[in-house]
């Protein structure tokens, strides 16, 4: 029997499963937060997801320009929880934007959108929240987040994607 022509696939195997669970810690966070906007979508309905991003959007100024921010101190837990709130609100407002959904979202558009927004949610954790301090990222994770060109490009990735997924 020759041994040479048989190929070792256990240690293929490991290989790409070692790179898959690299990738999996690597970005946990985007992970973690791609399912739980899926998870929106799909309890809510597809719908939804277009006041959710604008909330996202309308919760940066007013968190920005919050007058009373002083009094909320440096803890970053309750700062977050601060931007949580003022989207909760602007979502509220807004969820009448969800007749502009086009109607219902396929399970592949959903997804689409679901990882582009929790892209922006990211890259508002990033840029604007104090999150550093609560939650440490990976180099990997820092690296699609944390330029001032990939804040662009995240704040930009939810509108091309009601552009391209909310077309029918």
């Amino acid at each position: 029997m020759i041994t040479d022509a048989v190929p070792d696939v256990s240690q293929q195997f490991t290989t790409g499963l070692d790179l898959i669970i690299g990738l999996g810690t690597d970005f946990f966070s985007f992970i973690v937060v791609a399912a739980l906007v899926a998870v929106f979508a799909f309890y809510f309905g597809g719908d939804r997801l277009v006041p959710l991003i604008a909330a996202l959007y309308a919760g940066i100024p007013l968190y920005q320009f919050f007058a009373y921010k002083e009094s909320v101190g440096d803890n970053p837990y309750l700062l977050v929880g601060l931007y949580v709130v003022l989207v909760v609100l602007s979502l509220l407002a807004f969820s009448g934007l969800s007749y502009f959904a086009g109607g219902a979202l396929g399970f592949l558009k959903m997804g689409g959108l679901s990882i582009l927004t929790a892209g922006l949610i990211l890259a508002i954790a990033v840029h604007i929240l104090p999150v550093g301090s609560i939650y440490s990222f990976s180099e990997p994770a820092k690296a699609l987040f944390a330029s001032d060109q990939a804040f662009f490009w995240w704040l930009l990735a939810p509108l091309a994607g009601l552009f391209l997924f909310g077309r029918s």
